[in-house]
């Protein structure tokens, strides 16, 4: 089963603001567009979306203002680009191929903390723009919608002997996807010192939020030999699931 929001290329978020009479026709015309994206996620990952100005992008890709507006309209239409082409890299991260069903759940989830670790500001970016650009909000909610169904899919059919509801599958994978993303924000982007002391790395925010899922999902501890940090999971036992209440 695949948790990761990234298992596929992304559609570009141009392709849903991007006005094609302003696509520049020659090669250096196409390599001033670039510096200036480059320039503005640059800034988005300083200042965020918010407190962006024009004067700021134009200022670090060394450029007049009127160069930025030959090529883009205003500030919403090359956040887009920016962050639809980092959801891209996002999709294209390589990684190395799962050997259980752990690992399915534990690599993916260790490149959204990594992606979390090495970009907060766009990882924060892609929330606020979501929440102020409908264009980007629709793009941004199917995409997260169509993850959720693919996982809630997935329990389904390892679990058929439940005969588990599509709607109640689909209330697992948003519940599990609102955990790891709520932790990781909590860790990376609102900056948390105390869970920062807690979980030192990505790999270990990885695994502490795998461990969580497997255990949810299987019913079952991880296998021993994935676990450092959360090895302990083994000393508590079944889950409370499994464990039959005695009667009074």
């Amino acid at each position: 089963m695949t948790t990761s929001r990234s298992t596929k290329p992304r559609k570009r978020a141009a392709a849903v603001l991007a006005d094609p009479s302003l696509e520049p026709v020659s090669s250096r015309g196409q390599k001033r567009r670039e510096l200036i994206k480059a320039a503005a996620r640059v800034v988005l990952e300083r200042v965020g979306y918010h407190a962006m100005k024009v004067t700021d992008v134009a200022t670090e890709a060394g450029v007049a203002v009127g160069l930025f507006y030959h090529y883009f309209p205003d500030l919403k239409t090359v956040t887009c680009e920016v962050l639809g082409d980092f959801l891209d890299e996002l999709a294209e991260t390589p990684h190395s191929e799962p050997e259980d069903r752990f690992d399915m759940i534990f690599i993916p989830t260790l490149v959204w903390a990594n992606a979390y670790e090495e970009h907060p500001g766009l990882m924060r970016c892609l929330v606020q723009v979501a929440d102020e650009v409908p264009e980007f909000r629709a793009m941004w909610n199917k995409l997260n919608a169509a993850w959720s169904r693919r996982v809630a899919k997935n329990i389904a059919r390892r679990f058929p002997e439940g005969q588990l509801s599509e709607n109640f599958s689909l209330s697992i994978a948003y519940s599990l996807g609102s955990m790891v993303d709520g932790l990781i924000n909590e860790i990376y982007v609102h900056r948390n010192s105390d869970l920062r002391k807690l979980l030192k790395s990505p790999r270990e925010v990885a695994e502490l939020l795998s461990a969580i899922w497997y255990r949810a999902l299987y019913m079952e501890n991880p296998p021993a030999g994935k676990l450092t940090l959360t090895a302990p999971l083994h000393e508590m036992g079944a889950p409370i699931a499994t464990v039959t209440p005695k009667r009074r």
